[in-house]
């Protein structure tokens, strides 16, 4: 009787702690970022953990970062495993604690707010080619501090191949033999990166000993190529030439909280660009996630505008709007890691994340007199690049003003809601390589969602009463470089344009790219 009441137990304790794995199994909370599914669960027996997906079955190893308050990216640090990775959780709770602090400090709880985990990684798919995958996926501060257990599943399909089998042979030969000073140092190092398989990554053998290592792909941060914390990010910027003394006020808004019961985040995307072998002419582009959100329910403040008066404009003159915020451009490059040294590749990526300040979303207006320029200030420099490096897409005429949302580029420009509010933030960097400033310029800024009800940035621009006759047209731009998102490629859009204000007799309006205005004998400059 003794036996069958101890074998009795054992089995409602195994019962039970099935049971309870099961339960804990499920999901309190789940959301979706382009494609990438973020699950949070109650941690069971082992403490919470951090599980990443990977996007392809194969052996991955993955570069995690986390992007703090300052601007600054915290490594977590590299990590591997087939088909999943673990991330370290106590590194990730230290990022979070520091946006615990600094989310208090702005007066917001801590479950507003979901910073962007960074993860550059190398895939051995079941082919034996070398993939590559660059995410961003928001993580909320206050699930981390609760000890959640995560799951994150990237979505699958979106890795690309870096290398085939045949290339991937060609570059071993180029490796350098490795230098082993004693016998007893090893040829790979057992406990890096955690779950570590040396089966899955590559033999190089040394013709000359015979002796024969592994070597593994691994990205690794070479370079924050610049970051700005409290600086202007532009949500709208417009050349404007012409009639200006028929300008009563151009007003921009920004309009944070919806109305609707819906719980909208307000999201800043990321962007990658991939540099194969170094070459700018081999650049992929990439919408790689999200770098921050923040629950729109938490905001202090439902909308902000600014209201730049007539008096102000001259022709030409660039004006905008825009908050403050961080901004940070990060450089990763490939290496070859043989267990005791790195050895660079020429494959590079480039990483743009953003985020606003917290504690104050108030917009701030600008007005710079002059045309577009290069070394002017934050916006007509932003004027630049749009100028430079996007395209006219869209075209509108009004007569006594003219009123514009950003949601209506999404049909004219043939983009997605998310995309169509950009943030054209490398003017604010002041950032000189022009070769891959096409592929980070700009972040999207919008609403986790794909309903086109809600807008984000809205333009007013009204003539005075006795101009209320006359037109004004306005050009709207939009990338000339196409994003991948959802198996779809698409530009970018925003608030970014040239406004000419007709007046009678008037000629064609000036081209703001080149400065050149038309005069009654197609000579000279305004």
């Amino acid at each position: 009787m003794k036996k069958l009441f101890v074998l009795l137990s054992i089995v409602l304790l195994l019962g039970g702690a099935v049971s309870g794995a099961a339960v804990y199994n499920i999901p309190i909370d789940s959301r979706e970022y382009l494609g990438a599914k973020v699950e949070y669960k109650r941690s069971f027996i082992f403490g919470p953990s951090l599980e990443i997906g990977l996007p392809e079955k194969g052996y991955g190893i993955v570069t995690a970062s986390l992007l703090l308050p300052n601007g600054s990216l915290m490594e977590l640090g590299i990590f591997s495993g087939q088909d999943k990775i673990r991330i370290n959780y106590g590194q990730l709770t230290k990022a979070m604690k520091l946006w615990a602090s600094h989310l208090k400090d702005a007066k917001l709880e801590p479950g507003a707010v979901s910073p962007s985990l960074l993860l550059v990684g190398t895939l051995r798919d079941e082919n034996d080619n070398v993939r590559y995958f660059i995410k961003a996926v928001p993580i909320n501060v206050k699930k981390v501090l609760d000890k959640r257990s995560i799951q994150v599943k990237l979505p699958r399909g979106s890795s690309k191949t870096l290398y085939n089998r045949a290339r991937i042979e060609d570059k071993l030969k180029s490796i350098k033999p490795q230098k082993i000073k004693s016998k007893d140092i090893p040829a790979t190092t057992e406990n890096w990166p955690p779950n570590f398989d040396h089966d899955q990554c590559y033999w190089k053998c040394d013709p000359w000993t015979g002796s024969c290592y592994q070597v593994c792909l691994v990205w690794k941060l070479e370079q924050v190529l610049v970051s700005k914390s409290n600086t202007v990010i532009p949500l709208a910027a417009f050349q404007v030439t012409g009639d200006t003394n028929a300008i009563n006020a151009v007003t921009i808004t920004a309009t944070y909280k919806q109305k609707t019961t819906q719980s909208l985040e307000l999201v800043f995307s990321a962007a990658a660009a991939v540099e194969r072998g170094g070459s700018a002419s081999s650049m992929e582009a990439e919408i790689i996630g999200f770098s921050h959100t923040t629950n729109t329910r938490y905001l202090n403040i439902p909308e902000s505008y600014v209201r730049i008066w007539g008096s102000r404009i001259d022709s030409p003159s660039v004006i905008g709007a825009g908050i403050r915020g961080t901004v940070i451009l990060a450089k990763y490059r490939l290496y070859w890691w043989d267990g005791l040294v790195y050895q660079k590749l020429d494959d590079v990526a480039y990483v743009i994340l953003g985020k606003p300040d917290e504690g104050d979303m108030t917009l701030q207006g600008f007005v710079e007199s002059g045309w577009s320029s290069q070394y002017g200030g934050v916006i007509r420099k932003t004027m630049w690049f749009v100028h430079e490096y996007w395209e006219p897409s869209t075209y509108e005429k009004g007569q006594g003003g003219l009123v514009r949302s950003d949601i209506n580029f999404v049909s004219s420009t043939d983009t997605v809601p998310l995309f169509s509010a950009s943030a054209v933030a490398l003017g604010t960097l002041s950032y000189n390589n022009l070769e891959i400033a096409p592929f980070v310029m700009a972040i999207g800024v919008g609403f986790n969602t794909d309903s086109t009800q809600f807008s984000l940035i809205h333009l007013d621009l009204q003539l005075k009463e006795e101009y209320k006759n006359q037109y004004v047209d306005g050009t709207f731009y939009s990338s000339k470089v196409k994003f991948q998102y959802n198996g779809n490629d698409y530009s970018l859009a925003g608030m970014y344009g040239d406004i000419y204000i007709h007046s009678n007799g008037s000629l064609p309006p000036c081209d703001p790219r080149t400065g050149i205005c038309p005069t009654s004998n197609n000579l000279g400059r305004q």
